[in-house]
């Protein structure tokens, strides 16, 4: 079980990734929708990445999959994908 202030640390985490959000580039996109890592909730229930960037002051990048319950981050668009399969869209 998590304490409260281990809640509040990842919580400061993942504002701090929000706040340093930035698009997905058309492949990164692309490699979302192939993989089926989508959520359809767009316009007309269009699939939409289920995976976002955020992108740091160093310029390292972190890809973050996430529901209104949880949410994981990888270092890569491949680890984001599969924590997504794995974990983030059974919380939906």
């Amino acid at each position: 079980m998590q304490t409260f202030r281990e809640y509040l640390i990842e919580a400061s985490e993942f504002e701090n990734l929000k706040k340093n959000k930035v698009p997905l580039s058309d492949e990164e996109r692309k490699e979302c929708l192939k993989s089926k890592a989508i959520w359809h909730h767009g316009k007309n229930g269009e699939a939409t990445p289920a995976v976002w960037k955020s992108v740091d002051k160093n310029n390292k990048s972190t890809y973050i999959t996430n529901t209104h319950r949880a949410w994981n981050k990888a270092s890569s668009l491949t680890g984001a994908i599969k924590r997504y399969h794995d974990f983030i869209k059974g919380t939906a």
